[in-house]
């Protein structure tokens, strides 16, 4: 771990929010996390603003639900020599940390800059930087890079306004024969997602159900690949 380049992000996020790491447990994984310490009394303090727009929202500094149940798919999946993964929306990184510690190569992605800040932080809490990258990404440019054979993203369909975009880039960044994996809370309704996406793409649908929470009934996955393709890997 190089305590250098953590300690100069700690003093930058401490500058601007109150942090605190905690343990987050993921089956029998114990990941280090580093996290707002008051993530409902930040939002709070923002709700008071007279104008608040969904970019004002740290929605990155949430863990999701969705992102424990798709670690829970990957702790089961081979780590494949040469497969490359990108993380979108990784927010805090849970997801991509968790992959990238159990072996798997991983790019975990944002578009803020705060984010990625904790996102490499965690990665460095938790050893695993040989596999893993951090990397802005903005959906709304063009994809340049090299493609990736599978996509992970949780929770990342909550704003109608990136749908187009968002299918561009998946359609850009994903190798043919590639697999995209997406998961969302089954309480989040977004035909229109699913009615861009099905332009390009097919999908495959399962519901984890959550019995007794308070805040979601379940959680829904998504496998999808381009129509006509068969998966690579």
């Amino acid at each position: 771990m190089d305590n250098g380049e953590l300690t100069r992000i700690l003093a930058t996020l401490q500058a601007k929010y109150r942090t605190e790491t905690v343990n987050v447990k993921i089956g029998s994984d114990l990941l280090r996390i580093l996290q707002l310490a008051d993530f409902e009394d930040y939002v709070g303090k923002l709700a008071q603003k007279e104008y608040l727009t969904l970019e004002d929202l740290p929605l990155w500094a949430k863990v999701w639900e969705a992102s424990f149940v798709m670690a829970s798919y990957w702790a089961h999946q081979p780590v494949v020599p040469g497969r490359r993964i990108l993380e979108i929306g990784t927010g805090i990184g849970v997801l991509g940390v968790f992959m990238a510690s159990k072996g798997h190569r991983v790019t975990l992605s944002d578009i803020n800059e705060d984010a990625l800040l904790f996102a490499r932080a965690n990665v460095l809490l938790n050893g695993c930087e040989g596999n893993a990258d951090v990397q802005r990404i903005d959906w709304n440019d063009t994809f340049l890079g090299e493609p990736y054979h599978v996509i992970v993203g949780s929770e990342v369909v909550y704003d109608r306004a990136t749908y187009p975009a968002l299918v561009r880039f998946l359609d850009q960044a994903l190798v043919p024969g590639g697999t995209i994996f997406l998961a969302k809370n089954t309480q989040l309704q977004a035909p229109g997602f699913f009615a861009e996406l099905v332009t390009r793409f097919a999908y495959k649908e399962k519901i984890i159900p959550f019995e007794g929470h308070d805040e979601i009934s379940g959680v829904a996955l998504y496998a999808i690949r381009r129509r006509g393709e068969t998966t690579c890997s």
